[in-house]
């Protein structure tokens, strides 16, 4: 059996984001008067969407105003310090020259997703990029996953998830995709169980040989 799909997550997989994410918190939480949080705590929250990141900093009646600051603030800067992580480019130039279907799952909302792999020069590697936005569910949903599978007419014993939460790998399994844990990021799992762990990017390249 031979993958033909690759469909990856998007912060702490394809790109280290949590400066800027962390930046644009920061400045909601001084709007609101309130005191600065460290980067590396904002790290561990990332993976659920801006909503429930917010959700997660700040009481019930302040989410709406501060979801809407954060948002404006992110769509201002969002690609300040984000980067792709190292050896990221070289994979997907591979796994596209050896015709392989590249997409992104996350959620994200969908546009500024599609903005930010412009600005690091990764929008062309991916045939569908898919937002937390594009579809009325998200992950840890499997829909997502499988309006990917029927877009590029692949089958889901074809196809692999990689990411870095325990969204990407339940989204995965729930879609009968192979699933792929990428250590490298913003890791945290809940009693899920990846079908492969990754310790760098350059392993996705020895997956083809393991499915």
């Amino acid at each position: 059996m031979r993958l033909k799909l690759f469909i990856f997550d998007l912060d702490g997989t394809l790109i280290d984001s949590y400066l800027d994410i962390g930046m644009c918190v920061n400045s909601v939480l001084r709007d609101l008067g309130k005191d600065e949080v460290c980067p590396e705590d904002i790290k561990k929250l990332i993976g659920g969407g801006a909503r429930k990141l917010i959700e997660k900093l700040f009481p019930d009646n302040e989410v709406e105003i501060a979801l809407k600051l954060f948002r404006k603030y992110y769509r201002e800067n969002p690609v300040v310090y984000t980067r792709s992580y190292e050896g990221i480019k070289e994979v997907l130039t591979y796994l596209k020259a050896e015709g392989n279907y590249l997409a992104v799952v996350t959620n994200k909302m969908e546009d500024l997703s599609v903005e930010i792999l412009r600005r690091l020069n990764l929008s062309q590697y991916f045939d569908i990029i898919v937002g937390g936005d594009t579809f009325p569910e998200k992950k840890p949903s499997p829909l997502p996953v499988r309006k990917v599978l029927d877009s590029l007419n692949v089958d889901n014993e074809h196809a692999i998830m990689i990411g870095d939460t325990d969204a990407d790998v339940r989204a995965g399994k729930d879609a009968g995709v192979w699933t792929a844990l990428a250590t490298w990021g913003y890791v945290r799992l809940d009693g899920v169980k990846p079908d492969f762990i990754l310790s760098k990017p350059a392993d996705i390249i020895n997956l083809t040989e393991k499915v």
